[in-house]
């Protein structure tokens, strides 16, 4: 089959889950024989090949030079990109095309796909298709509960322009954002099958009012090649806890670094491993400064970690920390913390409850709670009994290999249904 990807931007300038992912299935299906494209968002425009994939960047995407404005504009539409992607539709001729992200391109490509005759599945890693921001975080950085006929948009928006004086005005706004929520419905609306790596995904899509007989659980399983072997603590050394991902608010970074105030290093070795150059300026400052007052300091942000060298990291590793702030979904690395036999902590909330067992695989924390997260962690480094029974509660994943094969078959089935 020859199969087009879509996605809002692209390694190896943007490095985050929905990449790494689309990265490895792209490698995956070339590996059983099948031809794929890529179409991201950028700064540029071009054809460019990365590690064997083919790329075709379309300007004006996610990280075009117009900011937030133009990029709410492309939830309507992206002329640049729809000219790319339908060159890619007449050039590559595509058997069937998977949506991965569709923020800074453009809403109209499942129904371009459709007018040519091409199927189009997707996958929702997040929340855009109901959150322009795409995390379900409201302007308060607390968890929002949907866009309310846009008005909670609006409100985001304009503490987005640094302008609260406007505040009291924001509902008139609300109008164009609904107006966004019902584009961005019928689009995914138009895909032929949804996949939902989390059941709490799939049913804050199914009350956005996507439909649901078109959905599919989808388990984005675990390496299966042999983790390495795992480096033993030796009596009396501190519990050795890692975060690994971008570094952004959402993300809850700051949670950890707030609890490694009040965390003894004899106790509890952390590191921070994450482009903390990705970051806004002020979340930057903000980072160093909490590094800077803890007993740790600035040791404590370790900087990027090349994909290589994580199974290394992980083998060293007892506690991952997942301190995300916003929802999630269903993040590679907890796969990744799991099949290398690493306990992980996570914020109580959304998918990273379901996917992390309390007490059985895992620990949960309360949102956002430093003195939460830094006690979960003083009961770990002080019981290592305690690591060692949730370590081997870690239930049987499907294998990545198992899951590129279950995306294989709804491409197959997709085809044939076309072909019929």
């Amino acid at each position: 089959m020859r199969v087009l990807q879509a996605v809002h931007q692209f390694l190896p300038r943007y490095v985050g889950g929905t990449e790494l992912y689309t990265a490895q299935l792209c490698h995956w299906l070339q590996a059983q024989g099948h031809d794929v494209a890529v179409l991201a968002g950028g700064d540029t425009g071009g054809d460019v090949t990365w590690e064997g994939i083919p790329v075709t960047t379309t300007p004006g995407g996610l990280h075009g030079p117009k900011g937030p404005g133009a990029l709410f504009l492309s939830s309507f539409g992206n002329r640049q990109a729809e000219v790319a992607f339908q060159r890619l539709l007449a050039e590559f001729r595509p058997d069937v095309v998977h949506i991965h992200h569709l923020m800074g391109l453009s809403p109209r490509l499942p129904a371009l796909a459709k007018a040519a005759g091409v199927p189009v599945c997707a996958t929702l890693h997040d929340y855009w298709f109901l959150c322009p921001k795409s995390q379900l975080i409201d302007h308060r950085d607390t968890l929002c509960g949907g866009p309310q006929g846009g008005v909670n948009c609006a409100r985001c928006a304009v503490d987005r322009l640094g302008r609260p004086h406007l505040m009291p005005l924001a509902p008139l706004a609300a109008p164009l954002f609904a107006s966004r929520q019902a584009r961005v419905r019928r689009a995914f609306a138009a895909c032929d099958l949804l996949m939902t790596p989390s059941r709490f995904v799939a049913d804050v899509a199914r009350e956005a009012g996507l439909p649901p007989d078109r959905m599919l659980p989808v388990d984005f399983g675990i390496d299966a090649s042999a983790p390495l072997p795992r480096v033993e603590r030796a009596p009396g050394d501190p519990l050795r806890v890692a975060y690994l991902g971008s570094i952004d608010e959402s993300k809850g970074v700051h949670v950890l670094l707030e609890a490694c105030r009040i965390l003894d290093p004899r106790a509890a070795d952390v590191a921070v491993y994450g482009n903390l150059a990705t970051a806004n300026g002020g979340y930057q400052l903000r980072m160093r400064r909490l590094a800077a007052r803890t007993p740790y300091g600035e040791a404590l942000l370790q900087g990027p970690l090349p994909h290589s060298q994580v199974p290394a990291m992980l083998a060293a590793t007892d506690v991952l920390v997942v301190p995300s702030t916003w929802y999630e979904n269903a993040p590679l690395v907890i796969s990744e913390a799991f099949a290398a036999g690493v306990v992980v902590v996570a914020s109580n909330q959304g998918a990273l409850a379901e996917k992390v067992r309390d007490g059985v695989d895992g620990l949960l924390f309360p949102r956002g709670d430093a003195p939460a997260l830094a006690t979960v962690l003083r009961r770990m480094a002080g019981d290592r009994g305690l690591v060692d029974r949730l370590r081997l509660g870690t239930p049987r994943h499907a294998s990545r290999g198992e899951h590129w094969a279950q995306v294989e078959a709804v491409y197959q089935r997709l085809v044939e249904a076309r072909q019929r």
